[in-house]
């Protein structure tokens, strides 16, 4: 069987304390779910709450977007009835590998250095410029009076610039997730209620409806 590995954040919205509550809250259902399904889940808190999820592979995206709750907050002492918001966003929590670039891809050109440095330097070629040609990324290393250590330190200075590209490519990729997933602006669109009133849990994108103590363990179907 196949195994993912997810990253939900569930970030706290309107409703001040009692919107962090109910984002805890959430992140407890999230996790109870996924405990359930014989997944791992860990669940980390702070501003933004973050539940890690490995195991099988579970329909949690489902669960993204805006949750909306209207309750009297336990901390209202005129009983008032407020609105509180969450948003939860399931993203891919594989971390980008370091890159591994072929020497196919590379063109290595070596040349004499110039400026100090005696007679061996600026006769022998011992600098090193590599040139990565699906990217065009070009390293030159020149410290060394070994053109072996040259091309080696200029190798490892490539990988590491591929790689910090490689991670913020997926750091972008993980940003446009949250965005697709999360409607923004001044009303942001419920695509979740919890009513208090009626002590259930409605997706509106489905017209599903659980009832609200069983989907705070957990016990819900996506």
């Amino acid at each position: 069987m196949s195994s993912t590995r997810h990253v939900v954040e569930i970030r706290p919205g309107e409703g001040g304390d009692d919107a962090l509550d109910f984002a805890t809250e959430l992140a407890g259902a999230v996790a109870a779910h996924a405990r359930r399904n014989g997944c791992a889940a860990s669940v980390h808190n702070g501003r933004t709450i973050t539940v890690t999820i490995s195991g099988r592979p579970l329909r949690i995206q489902n669960l993204s977007g805006t949750h909306r709750i209207q309750r009297v907050p336990r901390n209202d002492r005129a009983g008032r009835r407020h609105t509180s918001t969450a948003t939860l966003a399931v993203l891919d929590a594989t971390e980008a590998a370091p890159a591994d670039p072929s020497w196919d891809d590379i063109d290595v050109d070596v040349f004499s250095g110039s400026g100090p440095g005696g007679q061996h330097r600026n006769k022998s070629e011992q600098c090193a410029r590599l040139t990565h040609r699906p990217t065009g990324l070009v390293v030159v290393a020149t410290a060394s009076r070994s053109q072996r250590q040259n091309i080696q330190a200029a190798f490892a200075e490539l990988r590491r610039r591929l790689t910090v590209a490689a991670e913020a490519a997926a750091g972008a990729d993980r940003n446009r997730a949250r965005r697709d997933q999360i409607v923004t602006g001044e009303r942001p669109m419920k695509q979740w209620t919890w009513n208090d009133q009626r002590s259930e849990v409605v997706d509106h994108s489905t017209g599903n409806r659980y009832p609200m103590a069983a989907f705070r363990r957990g016990r819900f179907a996506l």
